[in-house]
Order: C-alpha cells, then structure tokens, then sequence
C-alpha cells in the first residue's frame, strides 16, 4: 500500500513520470553471492549473499547475509515497491560472533501515522513525521540501484538510523569495465559524497546492465579497517547469470 500522505496530484504525477520509463522501474527477484574479504592488520575472508524475492502477500523482501569466522551479519528489510519508491515497513539487523559484542536493531514503519520506531532492548527511540523518500540501512542500496539504472546521476537520501534521519549523498563518477567471476562486465560506478574532512570512502560497482545487481563495493574507514565483496554467482529470475546474456 502506497504511504497514505501522496495527494491525489502527486500519485497522478508520479504515474506519468513512471509510464515513461516503466520498464527499468520493474524489480526482478534475484540473488547473488559475494567473496567478502575484511583487512585490518590481518585479512578476514568470508562469503556474502544478496536476495530480492517477492512475497506472497505482495510486498517484496530484501536481505544482505555475511558469514565469516569472525562475525555474521543477517540483515533484513520487507518493503512494498511503488511508483520507483523503496517503501520500508520492517528492517532488522542482526550481528554475532567471536570477540565481539552481539548486536540487534529492529526499525517499524508506521506510513498512517507517519512514524519510525524502534522497540528493541534499549534501543528505543521514536521518530515522527518521517518524509515520503524515507528509507532504511538496507533498502536505500537497492533504491540507489534502480535509481542509477533510470538515468539518475546524483542521489540524496533520508536513512532511519539510531533514532535520526541521516542524509547520505551519492554521484555516478564514471563507467568502467570490470573483471569479474562471471567475465568482463561493464559496470556504473558510484561514490558516497562525504565531508572533505572525512578519512572513510565507499564505491559501488553496479552492473550496465542489470539494474539490481552489484558487481563489486569496497569501504575504507577512518581507522583504517578495508571491507569488499565481489560477486561470484548470481541468478535472475531463478536463472544462473550468464555473460552471454550481458552482451
């Protein structure tokens, strides 16, 4: 169900602009997997898995899975896709592991009442009159994707995060071809737009041709610490990718 605050003129502008381009607005289920390697001092290698899949009630499901000896993230979002909107109803975050602190995050979206709440242990908090392009952690990657698919060249964000809205900034930078497991693919290339005082950088690698899926993203934080992953497998449809079907 489309978030109750679109005016009527603004449902009927915002199908004009979709007939448009309606095609490349379309989600596809898919899933992919990633080698994901994490470097500080020592390398940490692990694998990662990226699914979309539709459910039975209509809405859609998106989660990111890291599995490594040290540490695993499940990481979660149910969303309903309209007009090219992410609309988040329930994001989850989930990590545990060796030498580090377990940690849970649960965001609900209440689009009637125009709320973000959080009700888990002492993270606890409570944000009202969240705008209609409110996103969450994970939802907003994939509303990047589409978005950079359509033609879009410069993304700003709100994304729900430890009881605020945080403005995330990212700019298409170029196009490169790129080696990967599945061959040569021409990718789309993104950068996160940060302060220039700011030592973490983030760069995303998405496929030319597929809209949803990404090849390859790698993070430098401030303290040092690298994080990337590079796909190794994917299925479209239930089908295995093939580099036939990229050119």
């Amino acid at each position: 169900m489309l978030a109750p605050f679109f005016r009527p003129w603004q449902i009927l502008i915002l199908a004009l602009l979709t007939s448009v381009n309606a095609s490349s607005a379309d989600l596809i289920p898919h899933t992919a997997s990633y080698t994901a390697k994490i470097q500080k001092g020592t390398s940490i290698k692990g694998t990662a898995v990226r699914e979309l899949m539709k459910l039975d009630n209509g809405q859609w499901r998106y989660r990111f899975d890291v599995d490594s000896f040290i540490a695993d993230i499940r990481e979660s979002v149910r969303f309903e896709w309209q007009y090219n909107q992410v609309i988040p109803h329930q994001y989850r975050y989930q990590l545990s592991g060796f030498f580090i602190r377990d940690r849970e995050y649960k965001v609900e979206f209440d689009w009637k009442k125009r709320i973000a709440r959080s009700k888990v242990k002492k993270q606890r908090w409570e944000i009202k009159k969240i705008p209609s392009n409110t996103v969450d952690r994970l939802g907003y990657q994939l509303q990047l994707s589409m978005d950079v698919y359509s033609g879009k060249r410069d993304m700003l964000y709100q994304i729900v995060h430890k009881g605020r809205l945080k403005e995330n900034r990212f700019k298409v930078i170029g196009e490169e071809r790129i080696n990967t497991a599945l061959g040569e693919l021409d990718s789309i290339v993104v950068k996160k737009i940060r302060s220039e005082s700011s030592k973490r950088q983030t760069s995303l690698w998405f496929s030319k041709k597929y809209q949803f899926l990404l090849l390859k993203m790698t993070q430098r934080e401030a303290d040092g610490e690298q994080y990337e992953i590079n796909i190794k497998s994917a299925k479209i449809d239930g089908e295995p990718f093939a580099i036939s079907k990229q050119l």
